[in-house]
Parts: C-alpha cells; structure tokens; sequence
C-alpha cells in the first residue's frame, strides 16, 4: 500500500504529544499516588508527631537534619493546608488527566504514522486537556496559599501548553484540509 506523505505538522505535532504526553502520564499518577498516600492526617500542626530522620539513612541519602525535617513537613503541607474536597478533586483531576495524556500519546503515534482520524483526535484529546486543566485551575484557586503556590504555575504551564497543541491541530487541520480543495473554491 503506497501512502501519500505525511503532513509535516501532523508528524511534529505527533513527537511532540508522546514526548509531552508521557511526561504528563507520569506526573499525573505521581500526584494521584502522592495523594492516595498523604490523606488526611489525624493531627493538626501542632500535634504533628516528629519526624524519624534516622542518622544512616540521612548519611545514605546525603541529607543534613534540618533538610529531612523539611521534606517531612513538605509531605505533609497538602494534608494539613488543603480544604476536606480537595483530596478527591485533585484525585479526579490527575486519574483523569492521566487517561487523557495516555491518549495523547497514542494519538500522537497516529499522527507521526499519519491516520487519516488523527487530527480530529488531536484536536479534542489536547482540547479536553486544556479544559481539564482550566478545571484544576479553578479548583486550586479556591484552596488556600500554601496549595495555590505548589501547584499553581505548574498547571498554567500545562494549560498554555495543551492550548499551543490544540490550535496546532486545528490550524494544521485547516492547512490540510484547504490543500484538499479544488482550486477556485
């Protein structure tokens, strides 16, 4: 079977989504994950238990004790400062972005092999990621400083990042499908 060659965007856009893709597969189970562990601790600041920051691991791993007492807090900042919805909203929000950065990479190997459905996937894959991450966005907005701070610029980066790839899709669509034209139309 002897195939037309590939739209020069289409396989762009393509590496672009795996490699993107996979990064965000993995952050977003990481926080899902991250989040399924932390919970809701049955302490408040004040009553939180110390730290076991034994000396060989602190020495394995390099650490000085005031930097192991500094990640302890750090894990436990979304459990103490976030609001009770929180936990289950940014569950859903990474279970879901997750799925929709799996996608991303498979649509993205369809674009690089050139699929004729490819583009319209494209389009509303990095399209429902855009939203997902406007989505999160409102969430953490509604939450206090200390989650707006760690998550924040990280989801705006990912929003202007899924909209680029959006409107990549639809203007290389556009291209795509104006070249299909008779002319004079």
């Amino acid at each position: 079977m002897d195939r037309a060659e590939p739209p020069d965007w289409a396989s762009r856009l393509g590496v672009i989504a795996i490699l993107l893709g996979i990064l965000l597969a993995a952050s977003q189970a990481n926080e899902w994950l991250k989040l399924s562990i932390v919970g809701s601790p049955p302490y408040t600041v004040a009553t939180m238990p110390e730290p076991d920051c034994d000396e060989d691991e602190l020495a394995e791993e390099g650490l000085s004790l005031t930097e192991c007492l500094q990640l302890a807090y750090a894990v436990h900042d979304i459990s103490i400062s976030a609001p009770d919805w929180f936990k289950s909203f940014h569950i859903t929000v990474s279970v879901v972005g997750m799925v929709l950065a799996l996608l991303s990479v498979l649509v993205g190997i369809a674009l690089v092999d050139y699929r004729p459905w490819a583009g319209a996937a494209a389009v509303s894959v990095f399209g429902a990621l855009a939203v997902l991450d406007v989505v999160a966005f409102t969430g953490v907005v509604n939450t206090g400083p200390m989650i707006r701070q760690m998550y924040l610029w990280n989801i705006l980066l990912w929003l202007f990042i899924h909209l680029a790839m959006a409107i990549g899709a639809i203007v290389g669509r556009q291209d795509e499908q104006a070249a299909l034209r008779p002319a004079g139309t």
